[in-house]
């Protein structure tokens, strides 16, 4: 009865294995922390990335890799003694090693692509380009980044006191570390800045070429200030002189113009009065009227004196 049981264990474990592998993706390109990636005869869709190289394991010579577009070969690849230096195929269309166009069969595809090395600095979820100095961990986000995990990078960082290649204090270690090793520091918390001097940082991700599959690329570079917050009060200081400065320079320039308008309206207001005369010479012979009533008093006196000399005749 235990022997069954022990066969029916043994069945179902063989089976459960069959169809754990049949349900996982076949991706026999591969980095070992050498100079290639390595491809294999193998169904499966293989990873290539553009400028690394390539070698071809277990495939009969001679290797040549085709591109197909829309069921047409597009381009033909010589490979020589199963190898390939810094690729520049294009990543459109379907990559085939020893492709038939009879059958078409082939003994391996392959997907090309651009690298990708994204690089950001974040505390949680949220991208900072300054922390206070209390801030104990950040985290190098790489999320997207396509190398293989075992392509060695470096995590070059540069701070006030140069580049950080071992933080002894945290026991972190930034260069010739894996992909997979760099990943673990977009983890939350995962790259501890405790201890760290105030100043600026800058971070950035560069592939080690001979131990990348010969890939040379590097991420952007991205800054990151360590005390960031007392950095503002020197910043508000000059501002507050130029304040003070146009309030002292603007009294003593509005009092210049001020005499010299004083003086201005004194001999203008003045001779005006002085051409008032000139309408008073205009009545003058206003006493044309008078005239006559002068006249008259004559005439009048004239009368009288002429009767008084009539009377004495008489």
């Amino acid at each position: 009865m235990r022997g069954r049981c022990g066969l029916l264990v043994i069945c179902a474990a063989i089976m459960l294995a069959a169809v754990i592998a049949a349900m996982m993706p076949i991706v026999s390109a591969d980095s070992r922390g050498d100079n290639f990636n390595h491809i294999a005869a193998q169904d499966g869709l293989q990873k290539v990335l553009i400028g690394q190289n390539l070698e071809f394991e277990g495939f009969n010579a001679p290797v040549a890799v085709y591109r197909v577009v829309s069921g047409d070969i597009a381009n033909t690849y010589t490979v020589d003694n199963n190898s390939v230096y810094n690729v520049n195929w294009p990543t459109a269309g379907a990559f085939y090693v020893n492709y038939n166009t009879t059958t078409e069969k082939a003994d391996a595809q392959l997907s090309v692509e651009a690298p990708i090395i994204p690089l950001e600095i974040k505390v949680g979820s949220a991208t900072v380009s300054g922390v206070m100095v209390s801030t104990t961990a950040i985290r190098i986000d790489t999320a997207g980044i396509n190398l293989f995990d075992e392509d060695v990078v470096d995590l070059v960082i540069n701070g006030p006191a140069g580049q950080i290649s071992y933080d002894a204090k945290n026991d972190q270690q930034f260069k010739g570390i894996t992909v997979s090793d760099l990943k673990g520091y977009g983890a939350t918390g995962g790259l501890k800045i405790s201890g760290w001097k105030v100043g600026e940082y800058t971070f950035q991700v560069k592939t080690v070429s001979g131990q990348a599959c010969g890939l040379e690329d590097e991420s952007a570079v991205k800054s990151l200030n360590i005390g960031v917050i007392p950095t503002p009060t020197p910043v508000t200081t000059p501002d507050e002189k130029v304040d003070v400065t146009p309030l002292r320079t603007t009294p003593v320039v509005t009092p210049t113009p001020v005499p010299t308008s004083a003086p201005t309206p004194v001999p203008t207001v003045m001779p005006s009065p002085s051409v008032a005369p000139v309408p008073v010479s205009t009545p003058i012979p206003t006493p044309t009227p008078t005239t006559p009533c002068f006249e008259f008093m004559c005439a009048v006196v004239g009368l009288v004196v002429a009767v008084c000399l009539i009377r004495r005749r008489g």
